[in-house]
């Protein structure tokens, strides 16, 4: 009975370590020409990129991605790290995936088969002429970069007017990326010329895509008839947006910078104009599909988009495109002014990770327009005091009549003061109210914005920009406390729950960034904006509401 239970114990304990790292293979059966997906998964969080190199010796690595799976349960939060490898076997028959080692754990080795290619999928009998087609990868976020890449293989050399036409992956875009290449090679063996031709392919619609491989034409000649020859059709999975921003932006890209460059003048006056230029750059997408940059709504600036440049060119890592924006700025007053920061949250493909891009706020100052000179000539007031002494006499009869037609309309202009004081008392009222109702407007708008960013840093789990936005978002949402820590976030709002949550966001920024989850504190403070609204539904704007409330 005791050895049994050791038995069973051994036993347990070796189920557990081999569930800790695993290997999976989407199947063990496959042509030469297949390309194979090997998934990899431990339980635990692991960084760095695990030592792929035993692969290299019966396999191509074709590309590889990493994903995190976070689940949270009552006993706490469970993380897994899942890397998806696309292999190309260099020989046929029977191979081996051997172990792989992953957080101090080793993966169980896996046999597959790889048979020969018929001719029917070679091309012409003797397989003189093939296409052998490869993908960078076997899934691909929708609207993102899929790298397809077409080899023909032909022993004799391809006549000046044969015909390349490019794969078809249904509504899809295709760009070619790059010239054709041409070089010498072996395939089992034998020597054959390479035509080499790269694509980027664009989905548009997520599930299941079909490509339809390239196509090489030979024109009929006098020797030959048409001969058309055609690559083989792969199947891929296309991804659900992964997140999209508040602006409802999905960026799938391989890499990101954004760039400004600007210079206002010193000596700025009201109505003067400059310019800004922004700069956006992204590796694995088209540049028809990058948003516009420049923020145009000011209250106190003329802003306008004077000139988009849009380009494109070809890397190792696909398509690279540029978005060039020349903005014209117009400030319409005197003195400080601001230029809201940029924001742009885009996915790391190669990551599988959110990540931010911004330009900070930039502040210019224009001068105040130069006093026109309105004292006059003093000539003219010594030709006055002459002309006023000559005529002195004169001066004080006329000044006399005056007085006594002054003092019969005094009662009158008395009334009419009053009557012109209170005018001016009720325009001057309500300019104010004008002014205060554009501050409050002003000050919403800053509400809004904030919120959002503090929306994009908790959906992205990242708790040092959390920190950042949730004391700009407060310090709008209160505006009459000064608020510069999140202790004094917890003494304006005085909740409960929102204690419990900052204090679990200051922990986690002292223990472990990566574990900290943003989703309760983004709950807490949509619930303290409504719960504002609710006590104030006639109010137009959140800042109004709080008017009213204080």
């Amino acid at each position: 009975m005791h050895r049994l239970l050791a038995a069973l114990l051994l036993l347990g304990a070796a189920t557990t370590a081999f569930a800790e790292a695993q290997a999976t293979l989407d199947r063990t059966q496959i042509t030469a020409l297949d390309n194979l997906t090997l998934t990899v998964e431990v339980d635990d969080q692991v960084d760095n990129r695990p030592d792929f190199s035993p692969l290299h010796r019966d396999f191509r690595i074709l590309g590889s991605k990493r994903t995190l799976i976070a689940s949270h349960s009552s006993a706490g939060r469970e993380v897994r790290t899942r890397w998806q490898i696309t292999l190309r076997p260099r020989s046929t028959g029977s191979l081996q995936i051997p172990g792989l080692t992953l957080a101090d754990q080793v993966t169980q080795p896996i046999a597959i088969q790889v048979s020969e290619v018929s001719p029917a999928l070679a091309g012409q009998p003797g397989a003189s002429t093939f296409f052998d087609n490869s993908l960078d990868s076997r899934d691909v976020y929708v609207n993102g970069q899929l790298l397809y890449t077409a080899r023909l293989y032909h022993r004799d050399p391809l006549p000046t007017n044969a015909r390349f036409i490019s794969p078809v992956a249904g509504s899809s875009e295709v760009h070619e990326l790059g010239e054709r290449q041409q070089y010498s090679g072996e395939f089992r063996g034998s020597s054959y010329r390479i035509t080499e031709q790269q694509y980027a392919i664009f989905p548009n619609e997520t599930g299941p895509l079909i490509i339809d491989g390239p196509r090489l034409q030979l024109p009929r000649t006098a020797e030959r008839d048409l001969i058309e020859l055609q690559g083989e059709t792969l199947e891929v999975e296309v991804l659900e947006p992964a997140h999209r921003s508040a602006r409802g932006i999905w960026l799938p890209a391989q890499n990101l910078t954004l760039e400004e460059s600007w210079s206002p003048p010193e000596d700025l006056r009201p109505g003067d104009r400059f310019t800004r230029e922004l700069t956006l750059t992204v590796t694995g997408l088209p540049a028809a599909s990058l948003p516009q940059l420049a923020i145009t709504d000011s209250d106190d600036s003329y802003i306008e988009v004077q000139n988009v440049s849009l380009t494109e060119s070809s890397s190792q890592f696909g398509l690279v495109s540029t978005r060039r924006e020349t903005v014209v700025i117009e400030p319409l007053g005197s003195g400080d002014f601001t230029l809201p920061a940029i924001d742009l949250n885009w996915w790391d493909v190669t990551l599988d990770r959110g990540r931010h891009a911004a330009l900070p706020a930039r502040r210019f100052h224009v001068q105040a327009p130069p006093l026109v000179n309105t004292t006059p000539a003093t000539s003219e007031n010594g030709s006055a005091i002459q002309l006023q002494s000559s005529h002195f006499y004169l001066l004080i009869a006329l000044l006399t009549t005056l007085s006594l037609t002054s003092s019969l309309g005094w009662l009158y202009t008395w009334s009419k003061l009053r009557q012109y004081r209170a005018d001016n008392s009720a325009e001057e009222m309500e300019e104010e109210i004008r002014r205060q109702r554009k501050l409050l407007q002003a000050n919403d708008r800053a509400e809004r914005n904030t919120f959002q960013a503090l929306a994009i840093a908790c959906h992205q789990n990242n708790a040092a920009l959390a920190r950042t936005r949730l004391t700009e978002w407060a310090q709008n949402f209160w505006p009459e406390r000064n608020i510069d820590s999140l202790d004094d976030i917890c003494d304006a709002a005085r909740n409960q729950t929102l204690d419990f949550l900052v204090l679990d966001l200051e922990q986690q920024l002292h223990d472990d960034l990566n574990l900290w989850q943003g989703d309760l504190l983004m709950q807490a403070i949509d619930s303290l904006r409504r719960r504002r609204r609710e006590q104030h539904p006639e109010s137009d704007t959140p800042a109004e509401g709080y008017l009213k409330a204080s």
